[in-house]
């Protein structure tokens, strides 16, 4: 079986960009369980047209531009395919690509990655997002052999914008050799860091965060750190709380990802909208207490009791902070059920076992 994914990126984990990082994991423990996969890519960055960088159990072939080059390219590797991956939602790219693979006879499948979602789309372009979706995604989407949703809550988001041949649900994940299990937490004092990773953007609903922290940091003994990328967004943060405990610490990849998350407290994740964060799964795999916005597509997994659910206001937030900081003694507890549901269902093997399984059924039927 030979599997084909086409993103805009180079599959780097080690980037901000969340379907990059989502395609390093799916495609290396895919190709670990005998499967060939391979990754078309369109970046900018790419060395010269074509340029192949291998990673861990697969490779990637970029280019910079959608040109001539590029188009032959697809069409190449899609007739090779057994099936195609395509990811995101809104991409005129993503629905070229479902009229190629039609007019070769490979069947495609589709992940949304949030991009659905009735709260991200109602910010910017909102009218022209909806005439692109009546007009041509509707279509390709119901095009496809099968559409994975990322949890369960963006399955009923899906079946009221379409009606999927096949849909099925499932999450994201972590490496779980990149994140090793770490010794059972101390008990903390009360000097706490509070942290966050992940974009700092406008639907993380940071300025909430913020909100809530310095409120429940009375004495100021507690730092929050925000890990992630410049923008506009944290600059206004900066100027807003940076003499109240909270500090713009930069992206972090790699060890010094496990070194910033090995350093907290707790984590809090405060979208207004998501899919799980692959950020809270991993400081989820650390061993890091967290706290996570109902709205991060959370609730299906609040009966294991590895996090606190809270409202993505600042309200909420805060009364979210004030109940950890009364159960300050369950925290180790807490964060080893939290590692436990990693190594059982959120880590990208289970991921990629359920997948091939998809692929098996596209191709069966």
């Amino acid at each position: 079986m030979k599997i084909l994914h086409v993103i805009l990126g180079k599959a780097d984990k080690n980037r901000a960009n969340g379907v990059n990082q989502v395609i390093a994991g799916l495609a290396s423990h895919t190709a670990s369980l005998g499967v060939s996969v391979s990754v078309l890519g369109l970046a900018q960055t790419a060395a010269f047209e074509g340029e192949v960088i291998k990673r861990d159990g697969f490779s990637v072939t970029v280019y910079s531009k959608n040109n001539k080059t590029f188009r032959a390219a697809v069409h190449q590797a899609i007739d090779a395919a057994d099936v195609v991956h395509l990811h995101g939602t809104y991409s005129p790219l993503n629905i070229w690509l479902g009229h190629v693979c039609k007019s070769h006879g490979t069947p495609y499948v589709v992940t949304l990655h949030g991009g659905l979602s009735p709260a991200r789309n109602t910010w910017r372009n909102a009218l022209q997002k909806r005439l692109f979706h009546l007009l041509v995604q509707k279509r390709s989407l119901e095009g496809a052999a099968l559409v994975q949703a990322l949890t369960e809550e963006e399955s009923t988001e899906a079946l009221s914008a379409f009606r999927p041949r096949l849909m099925c649900v499932i999450p994201n994940g972590v490496d779980l050799e990149d994140f090793p299990e770490i010794a059972k937490r101390d008990l903390p004092g009360p000097d706490l860091k509070i942290g966050y990773i992940g974009r700092i953007s406008r639907e993380k609903n940071l300025d909430a965060l913020c909100e809530a922290f310095t409120n429940v940091n009375e004495d100021g003994q507690m730092r929050l750190l925000l890990a992630g990328p410049a923008s506009p967004e944290g600059d206004v943060i900066k100027r807003r709380y940076a003499s109240r405990g909270v500090e713009l610490v930069g992206p972090k990849f790699g060890t010094d990802k496990l070194a910033f998350l090995d350093g907290l407290n707790l984590f809090v994740h405060p979208s207004k909208t998501d899919v799980f964060s692959i950020g809270a799964m991993e400081a989820l795999a650390r061993s890091v207490p967290m706290v996570i916005s109902r709205t991060s597509d959370t609730s299906h997994f609040a009966d294991t009791d590895a996090f606190t659910l809270c409202e993505p206001t600042a309200f909420g937030i805060e009364r979210a902070l004030r109940k950890m900081l009364d159960r300050r003694s369950e925290w180790p507890e807490m964060a080893s059920r939290g590692r436990q549901l990693i190594e059982t269902r959120l880590n990208w093997n289970a991921a990629a076992r359920d997948l091939i399984a998809g692929y098996k059924s596209i191709l069966e039927s």
